[in-house]
């Protein structure tokens, strides 16, 4: 059983192992239960759940259920890093749903209060943001800076991640279906 996820063709999340994912999902699903059944619960680990559900159920496809989590998690949010990953995995949930507009004021509100350590992220999910409305230099620029940022941070994955989506841009500038 595997709770990885990697990338279909249009870079999104999938999970590797959909019925072990969606167990998954489902424990973190019972677990707000048990704590909303309690009451009086630590908003701290409620966000926790929230977002890690949330983001679970945007893996999974389930848009509706992911924006409804995201947006209780998104009242909890406390700092600006967790304001902005919700921010990011909510803008996803309405984008993967084909709500491009509604993704549009999360993905830019993430950008203008990420800290500078998410910065890379805020632009890199801008940028897939802008392929998809096939705006596709802009995405270009978001994901050159994403990469510079990434390069400055030494992180090999995030370096990767970030060149493939450079790739995945060119090709749907050279191909533009």
């Amino acid at each position: 059983m595997s709770i990885e996820v990697t990338y279909d063709e249009r870079l999104r999340a999938v999970p590797v192992d959909r019925e072990a994912y969606a167990a998954m999902v489902g424990g973190l699903k019972a677990d707000l239960a048990r704590l909303d059944a309690e009451g009086a619960a630590d908003p701290s680990e409620v966000f926790r759940l929230l977002r890690r559900a949330g983001f679970g159920l945007v893996v999974l496809g389930e848009h509706g259920e992911a924006v409804s989590h995201l947006e209780r998690a998104l009242l909890l949010a406390e700092n600006p890093a967790a304001l902005t990953a919700v921010r990011i995995n909510l803008a996803d949930a309405h984008r993967h749903a084909g709500d491009l507009g509604r993704a549009e004021p999360l993905y830019l509100e993430a950008l203008a209060i990420a800290p500078p350590d998410m910065r890379d992220f805020a632009l890199q999910h801008l940028a897939k943001h802008r392929i998809d409305q096939n705006r596709l230099d802009e995405a270009e620029t978001l994901l050159r800076e994403a990469l510079e940022l990434r390069e400055a941070k030494g992180d090999p994955e995030l370096i990767a991640s970030t060149e493939l989506a450079l790739a995945h841009c060119r090709r749907h500038t050279e191909n533009p279906d």
